[in-house]
């Protein structure tokens, strides 16, 4: 199976919400969403409609739909697997900037799916090379009863995971000094990034998301100290 056939594993109607924070994760924004990825009948091509709701329109549940017309509607479709984007074979993904420039601000989105899961990371750099917004997304799968993975803490880590996919990886094991650099969130997930790009310096950008207490995947962004993307890679890891 190719790219192509990896990311039609996110076909499906998603609700759930895009959380804005700050760097130090205070959230700014709460918008409730409902993605809908949905093949054509020609088999063709994809189509994707993601709607945004204000926050008042939202409830606790992220199967309830909003309240009232959604105030930001995207449509697109497209037939291939962007240049900038690379789909695993658990159907996961990572997409981001190609190439860093004092002209180009850079991003970097990363989206896990597990079931009727998915758990999605978008990081953002301001001009000056800081990190600048975090966009935590969570969704669930429609008409089924799939919940929120509890916020991620350390200790879940540590010890050893087996790396279940042919990938560049290999096993791996998680000390307590590992982890201190990383940042921890809710649904399960922690990146890793640095908070200021310095110019002619390679740099890593890394996201990860414990889908249960046995289950976690990595993935890692790779830039040169030129600012050229050099690689990105995919690992499964189970214990």
């Amino acid at each position: 199976m190719g790219e192509w056939e990896h990311l039609q594993r996110n076909v499906g109607e998603w609700r759930g919400w895009f959380d804005s924070m700050d760097p130090n994760l205070q959230r700014t924004k709460r918008q409730p969403s409902l993605l809908k990825l949905l093949p054509d009948p020609s088999g063709i091509a994809l189509h994707l409609t993601l709607l945004l709701w204000p926050e008042a329109a939202g409830s606790s549940s992220p199967h309830q739909p909003p309240a009232g017309d959604p105030e930001k509607r995207i449509v697109q479709s497209f037939m291939r697997v962007d240049p900038d984007m690379g789909v695993f074979g658990t159907g996961s993904f990572s997409r981001g900037t190609l190439y860093r420039s004092t002209w180009t601000k850079l991003y970097a989105e990363f989206g896990f799916l597990q079931h009727q899961r998915r758990h999605r990371l978008v990081l953002l750099w301001d001009g000056a090379g800081q990190l600048d917004r975090i966009v935590l997304i969570r969704e669930f799968l429609a008409g089924t009863s799939a919940v929120e993975c509890p916020p991620l803490e350390a200790d879940q880590l540590i010890g050893d995971w087996r790396c279940d996919l042919p990938s560049l990886g290999r096993n791996m094991r998680f000390a307590a000094g590992d982890l201190d650099r990383w940042i921890f969130l809710p649904d399960g997930g922690a990146f890793l990034a640095p908070a200021q790009i310095d110019p002619h310096q390679p740099f890593n950008i890394e996201a990860l998301w414990l889908s249960s207490s046995t289950r976690l995947e990595r993935i890692s962004r790779r830039y040169s100290e030129h600012g050229a993307l050099i690689s990105v890679d995919h690992q499964l890891l189970t214990r």
